[in-house]
Formats: C-alpha cells, sequence, structure tokens
C-alpha cells in the first residue's frame, strides 16, 4: 500500500511550507531540499505529475489499498534528490533520513518520531524508479528554474565526458580469475542445495588461482631475461587451473539436470536465475581464456572490438581521450547540455562507439524543438567538428559557435573572429565547470550501480540533483536580496 505523502503528521512535525534553512549554509544539503520545499509549496500541479511518474514506476500491486506499507511517493522523490545531488551512497542516505532534523522535517517527520529507514529498503525503492522518469522529473524542474531567470536559452553549451565503470583495470590474468572465483562460488551454492559433491575443496580452488595471479603480476614486474618463457608457464598453469573449473560447473549443471528430470519436479526462480548466472560465467570464462591463448601464446594482437573488459559489466567501452591523469578509461562517454542559467537541459549517455560529431545535430534538433525555437546560440569545441555538422546545426540554431578542426580558411577565419563568436565561446569553457560539479559534487566520476539501466539511472539522478541544487541557489540568491532590501527599507523608515 502505498501513498504520496505519509499518511498521519506525527505530533510536533513542522509543516513543510513552514520549515527554515540557513541561507548562509554552503552544505549541498540545503539549496536541493529548498528547491524541493518550493515544489511542494508553490508548484502543486508539477508535484502532482512528478508524484504520478514516481508512482508508476514503484508501484507494482494492481490495487493500492494492498500490500505491505513502503515509503510514499514523496519520500522517494526526496531521497532520490539527495542521493545524486549531495553524492550520497545508500549508507550515507539511509543515515541522514534517519537523523538529520531537516530531512526528516522536509519527509514529514518530527523530532519526537522514531521512524528510521533501513539501507536496503532505500535502496530497492529508488531501485525502481526507470531512467526516463528521472529525466522527465528533472525537465520539469528545468521548466521551474526557467520561469524564475531572463531568457536562460538564449545561449547554450555542450561537451561530454567519461563516467567510468566500476571496475578493476582489465588484464587477462584478472578476467580469468575472476572467472574462476565466480564459477566456484555460484557452483558451490547450488551443490549445497542440490546435495552434489566435487566442490569440498572450494576456498582452496579460489586460493590457488590467486596465487597463480599474484605469480603473474609478480613476474610482469621484474622484467628479467626470461620473462616471456615465466609468463607462459604461469599462463599455462592459469588456464589449466580455469579449464578444470569449467568442466567441473558444467558437470555441476548436468547433475542439476538429471536430478530435476529424475525426480520430476521444478526448480524455483531462485534457483534457475543462479544456474542461468552459472551458464554466463562459463561462457566468459572460456572466452577470457581464448583471448590470453591468443594473445599469449599466438602473439596475436586483438582489437578493441574483440576484447572483453569486465566479466561483470560486459558492455564497458575502452575510450582512449589521450588526457592527462588518466588517458585510458573504462566506461561510457556522457554529453551534457547547459543552458546560460546553469541548468543541464540535456544528459545522455552515448553508445558504444559514438563520439561527439555522431550525436549532436539530432541532440540540438530535438532540443529546438522541444524549447519551441528560443535557443538562439549554441557552443561547442572542437570535437563537435563536422563540415556538415556546422551546416545542419545552422539550418536549427541561428549561432552556431563550432571551432573548425585544423587549418582555418578565409571564410572560417571570418566566421570565428565575429564579435558575437569570440563572446560566446569565451563562455563556452564554465561547461566545464559543471562537468566538475556533476563529478566532485554528484559523484559522476564512477558509476556505482550495475548493469545499463543502472548506470543510465546513475547518469539521470545526478542531473535531476544538480537541477534541483541549480534551482535552489536561484531561490536563495532571490531571499538573500529580499531579505536586504526589506533591512534596507526598515533602515531608512526607522
Amino acid at each position: 500500500m502505498r501513498h504520496r505523502f505519509i499518511p498521519q503528521m506525527s505530533l510536533g512535525a513542522i509543516p513543510i511550507p513552514d520549515i527554515t534553512f540557513n541561507l548562509s549554509s554552503r552544505h549541498e544539503l540545503v539549496p536541493i531540499l529548498i528547491a524541493i520545499q518550493y515544489l511542494y509549496v508553490h508548484c502543486k500541479d508539477t508535484l502532482d505529475k512528478i508524484l504520478g511518474m514516481i508512482a508508476a514506476d514503484i508501484s507494482t500491486c494492481e490495487n493500492p489499498n494492498r500490500g505491505c506499507v513502503g515509503l510514499s511517493h514523496w519520500e522517494n522523490l526526496v531521497m532520490a534528490s539527495l542521493r545524486q545531488g549531495c553524492d550520497f551512497d545508500f549508507d550515507n542516505l539511509a543515515d541522514s533520513a534517519s537523523y538529520h532534523k531537516k530531512v526528516r522535517q522536509i519527509m514529514g517527520l518530527s523530532d519526537w518520531d522514531d521512524k528510521t529507514y533501513r539501507r536496503s529498503t532505500i535502496q530497492d525503492n529508488i531501485s525502481k524508479l526507470q531512467p526516463e522518469t528521472l529525466q522527465a522529473i528533472s525537465e520539469l524542474v528545468v521548466s521551474l528554474g526557467h520561469q524564475l531567470c531572463q531568457d536562460p536559452l538564449k545561449r547554450v553549451r555542450g561537451d561530454s565526458f567519461v563516467l567510468k565503470k566500476n571496475v578493476h583495470y582489465p588484464t587477462d590474468s584478472n578476467l580469468i580469475c575472476d572467472g574462476i572465483r565466480k564459477l566456484v562460488e555460484i557452483s558451490k551454492k547450488i551443490a549445497d542445495e542440490f546435495d552434489l559433491s566435487g566442490w569440498r575443496q572450494h576456498d582452496y580452488l579460489k586460493c590457488k588461482a590467486k596465487r597463480t595471479l599474484r605469480k603473474l603480476t609478480s613476474i610482469a614486474r621484474r622484467r628479467q631475461p626470461d620473462r616471456d618463457i615465466q609468463m607462459r608457464a604461469a599462463y599455462v598453469d592459469l588456464l589449466e587451473q580455469a579449464d578444470r573449473i569449467i568442466q567441473r560447473a558444467v558437470e555441476t549443471i548436468n547433475a542439476v539436470d538429471a536430478q530435476v528430470k529424475a525426480e520430476i519436479r521444478t526448480i524455483s526462480h531462485y534457483w534457475e536465475s543462479y544456474l542461468t548466472e552459472l551458464h554466463y560465467f562459463i561462457g566468459g570464462t572460456e572466452y577470457a581464456c581464448q583471448l590470453a591463448r591468443r594473445r599469449v601464446f599466438e602473439d596475436e594482437s586483438i582489437p578493441n572490438t574483440d576484447k572483453a573488459f569486465s566479466l561483470f559489466e560486459p558492455d564497458t567501452e575502452l575510450i582512449n581521450r589521450g588526457k592527462t591523469p588518466y588517458p585510458i578509461e573504462f566506461g561510457h562517454r556522457v554529453l551534457i547540455i547547459q543552458d546560460s542559467a546553469g541548468f543541464i537541459i540535456h544528459s545522455q549517455e552515448m553508445g558504444i562507439g559514438f563520439t561527439d560529431e555522431k550525436i549532436i545535430v539530432d541532440v540540438m534538433k530535438n532540443l529546438q524543438a522541444r524549447y519551441n525555437g528560443r535557443i538562439q546560440a549554441a557552443s561547442f569545441d572542437k570535437g563537435f567538428w563536422k563540415p556538415t555538422n556546422l551546416k545542419e546545426l545552422t539550418k536549427h540554431i541561428p549561432l552556431v559557435v563550432l571551432p573548425k578542426k585544423g587549418r582555418l580558411g578565409e571564410a572560417d577565419k571570418e566566421r570565428e573572429s565575429g564579435e558575437e563568436f569570440k563572446k560566446i565561446r569565451k563562455w563556452h569553457p564554465g561547461v566545464e565547470s559543471a562537468i566538475h560539479a556533476l563529478g566532485a559534487g554528484s559523484g559522476m566520476k564512477v558509476c556505482r550501480d550495475k548493469g545499463p539501466t543502472g548506470y543510465r539511472r546513475y547518469v539521470a539522478m545526478a542531473t535531476l540533483g544538480r537541477n534541483l541544487h541549480t534551482l535552489g541557489k536561484i531561490l536563495i540568491e532571490k531571499e538573500r536580496k529580499r531579505q536586504k532590501q526589506d533591512s534596507l527599507l526598515e533602515f531608512v523608515i526607522g
């Protein structure tokens, strides 16, 4: 059973419109909570839309009056905003929701209320929010912010950065050891459930693979004259271990199938998922072994398209940007478009193999259509350059500030020497500040969520948190000016 808000305010709870904040505080929590309060007090229609979208994702029961009492839709909104807006992990978020005075007040709880929040409860609820829902909520927040600013869409700027996956540096030996570890752990769990033998030495098998990995690492660091011979011998040992464990895992699957057929029973969904995972890691480990054989024993140079960079995040992409301090990164490119008010009006994960110049035309065409042609100027760096891009973008945007790569012709020199071009070009580097804020303040350095959907949710949640932060700063500045004018008026009257 879900509710839009906490059904009954507890004794001593402060009404949300009456909550006060320290406007001189520099903590990122304050502007986000002020923006959420603004939604509740002044934007009832927008808030109804937002809570309706959250309800569509969270509510799994057809009858809203049935089921356990979970988090209200308002609590989900507050926690989803704070998670990336303040760069909280789920433990920090649970602690803040349980013990931080202002966070509890904004959710409708009083100092006397003993309700606490478990990390797993928050994680289960937030993980149900779809990336598309979070993007739609962020767009609504941006539209509210635009009502408080003057011509925020007159000019926009865009750039991309890499949001890394939470994976270790991929080497052949690391991937093989990851596969061995998971095969042993899953097979042992299945063997215990179905009373199968063959995995009594499961701890020893994992330790043996780990010792071989350490040996390989040590040989690679020593750089002795016979290093290649030692490396091949160590790889032979590791590959033999992997082959034996893969064979045992296959025998375990066959034994489970035989037992199920003999007893004429069905496997529960829980154990079916473990068998599916075991199938996956068998295939992944075999592929990692195949790559190692090609590289070590056949001296083959493996192209990036054939490489596997993680068994846990198989969609990970190797991105060689050549920039210090991390010239090579493992993750995906993320494109952001920022307006002159500081709102991120668009963010998206680029697909594998896509770069800046391949998607910018479609993105800006859709943005111009969404905002009814209000974008008058758009600024990008040389990474977005392509002759056709300039031509296509000019059809939709009056002024396109897109520097050309390489040597400039006379027409390009004239175009880039214009006063308006140079003015907006000087304004463009501010987008790096937005990227830094996303990384340092919204956790956009490394994605902590798993899977493709989790990655897109992470990007959308960070964008929502940053836009709420920007809206809160605008509201704080307006309130400071109002207080200053009131104090000045009192001084004049007095």
